[in-house]
């Protein structure tokens, strides 16, 4: 009997999955270790040889022409072709897909360790360098597994699994068939790691941090995953399932309780609205929404589009995308935020043949070199806004020159527009999303120039501190109440409010009942978060005072520690934070 092994995370999104382990290795391509039952066997062969026949075929072709072209210097690929007729690799990787009952991928990569292990071991240089060749070949074969339109990928799961992974970037998370995914347990990551919040809007259970989860989950593995209290467990037995189970079911419970809620305003005990909307990267998310009594979409990542491809997407299937979604939110605002490229390696756009980095050439910063695409969406967003009540918000301004700019061709775009005679709307709201320390700086400038602001806490604490937030080694320093965040946004509010100008965060922040009623003793009145968070947060803001809590801030702002700030809140909240109290009054 299977002893169960317990492997302890940081829960990111709550609710319980059980089911076997997908297992995904990182490399250029992602490669799966799957669990093949015996019947399959023969036809997992069958794909391996008739991938091998394939390469061997290609290789044999580009060796053919460069007789002819080249001469004699074609030898090299005799190699290559001679590695698909070897039992080191051809024998072992059958051989492996036999007694392991692995997929062909998995065995691929397998024997290539094994032989890149056994070059290594030459003292000649020559032969040490063929482990390129190795690659070559075990490359060539993994490409004619996909094309067999066979070989699972993150769009096409084999089933329903939860996966386990080192990480997930967000282009692999944005391609990823979610209907097949059961939960997420990844060795790095972070609750505020861009897969992670997406997991949660899509109300999928998910746990990272676990630093060896790839290492000690093997593929097939019956996995429990608790995104809760951030805990796997590898080979539960039967009584360990049976109370994961009635755990499943009494959350169930407590989340269709809450969702009966979405119609009942958030409202403080002594009258204060806080206007509660929903962070989206897909337009299919309005539903989910709706459901939890989202009153709208308050951040609207419209970098999805790009995902779907590597080309720019075009005017018109950029307005139809913005069109549905306002026509599914109405009468509710829309908030989209124009490209933000580069966001943790979430953009697939490339540039210069470089991928963007969170703090390099990224978002408006773009614009002085390629201005085009802005334009187009800024085009598409502006005859949007005349079907519906959208708001235009731009990221990653580090201050009033970086507004400017996109500004500039804000003007270009409706000028453009009145001479093509297309219908868009003159006065549609223009927002700042503040997130770099530069434009928190400049608050009381960037205010004169826009309708509103919206507060990434995300990146702004992470800027703030020094902090990578996907980086699990310094995971423990990444602090939302820290005091130079709590001075922070205390001044952005504070300059917004010197010019009426309106102040929602989008951030993480907003999401966690207790540092939401920090941002509403703040002063901020519209909270955007993961739909699913919303009836909790609704929760603690109705059983809050709004005076009580801007006191507790107003005392906060001379801690000296996160802990001190976050007791002093706890205070002034009392029983808002307790999750068993009912919502109606």
């Amino acid at each position: 009997m299977k002893t169960a092994v317990q492997l302890e995370g940081a829960g990111v999104s709550s609710g319980f999955a059980v089911g076997p382990a997908l297992v995904l290795e990182q490399e250029a391509h992602p490669v799966f270790c799957l669990s093949l039952p015996t019947a399959a066997i023969g036809a997992e062969l069958q794909r391996f040889r008739t991938a091998v026949a394939a390469s061997r075929g290609q290789l044999q072709a580009i060796r053919d022409r460069l007789l002819r072209e080249v001469g004699p210097r074609a030898y090299i690929f005799d190699a290559q072709l001679l590695m698909l007729e070897d039992e080191l690799l051809v024998d072992r990787c059958e051989s492996l897909v036999r007694e392991r009952r692995i997929n062909t991928e998995w065995a691929l990569r397998t024997v290539s360790d094994e032989l890149h292990a056994l070059f290594a071991e030459f003292s000649d240089d020559y032969l040490r360098e063929r482990g390129s060749d190795v690659d070559d070949v075990i490359g060539r074969v993994l490409l004619n597994l996909a094309a067999g339109g066979d070989a699972p990928t993150l769009a096409r799961l084999p089933g329903d699994f939860v996966l386990v992974a080192g990480n997930l970037s967000p282009s692999q998370a944005a391609e990823m068939d979610w209907g097949h995914v059961l939960a997420i347990a990844t060795d790095a990551g972070s609750p505020t790691y861009h897969t992670a919040i997406l997991a949660r809007s899509l109300g999928v259970p998910g746990v990272v941090g676990l630093k060896d989860a790839t290492r000690r989950i093997p593929p097939g593995a019956t996995v429990l995953v608790d995104g809760s209290a951030g805990r796997v467990v590898v080979d539960p037995d039967e009584d360990e399932i049976a109370r994961f189970r009635q755990l499943a079911e009494r959350q169930q419970v407590e989340q269709r309780d809450l969702q009966a809620t979405r119609e009942i305003p958030a409202e403080t005990v002594d009258g204060v609205r806080i206007a509660l909307r929903a962070n989206a990267e897909f337009p299919e998310e309005a539903a989910s929404a709706l459901l939890y009594g989202a009153e709208g979409i308050g951040l609207f990542r419209s970098e999805y589009l790009l995902k779907r491809s590597r080309e720019w997407p075009s005017e018109e299937e950029q307005f139809d995308t913005y069109r549905r979604l306002l026509e599914q939110m109405r009468p509710r605002p829309v908030t989209v935020r124009v490209w933000d490229l580069g966001e943790q390696g979430q953009s697939l756009a490339r540039s210069g043949g470089h991928l963007h980095s969170s703090m390099g050439e990224r978002a408006l910063r773009l614009i002085h070199r390629q201005p085009g695409p802005f334009r187009v969406q800024l085009r598409a967003l502006l005859r949007a806004a005349a079907t519906g009540p959208l708001r235009i918000m731009f990221p990653f301004a580090s201050g009033p020159s970086d507004l400017r700019a996109v500004m500039e061709l804000l003007d270009e775009a409706k000028a453009s527009l009145s001479r093509d005679g297309l219908d868009f709307k003159e006065d549609t709201p223009i927002g700042l999303n503040v997130e770099v320390p530069g434009a928190a700086a400049t608050a009381d400038l960037l205010a004169r120039e826009v309708d509103f602001f919206s507060v990434g806490t995300n990146d702004l604490i992470q800027y703030l501190l020094a902090v990578d937030r996907a980086d699990p080694r310094v995971a423990d320093l990444y602090e939302p109440l820290h005091p130079a965040v709590l001075r922070t946004l205390h001044a952005i509010v504070c300059a917004a409010r010197t010019r009426d100008v309106p102040v929602s965060v989008c951030g993480e922040m907003a999401g966690d009942p207790l540092q939401a009623l920090v941002l509403v003793g703040l002063g901020v009145r519209e909270l955007s978060m993961s739909a699913s968070a919303i009836p909790r947060v609704k929760s603690a803001i109705r059983r809050a005072s709004a005076a009580q809590l801007t006191a507790a801030v107003e005392e906060s702002l001379g801690f000296a520690t996160a802990a001190e700030i976050e007791q002093r809140i706890r205070r002034a909240a009392s029983g808002a934070l307790d999750e068993k109290a009912t919502l109606a009054r």
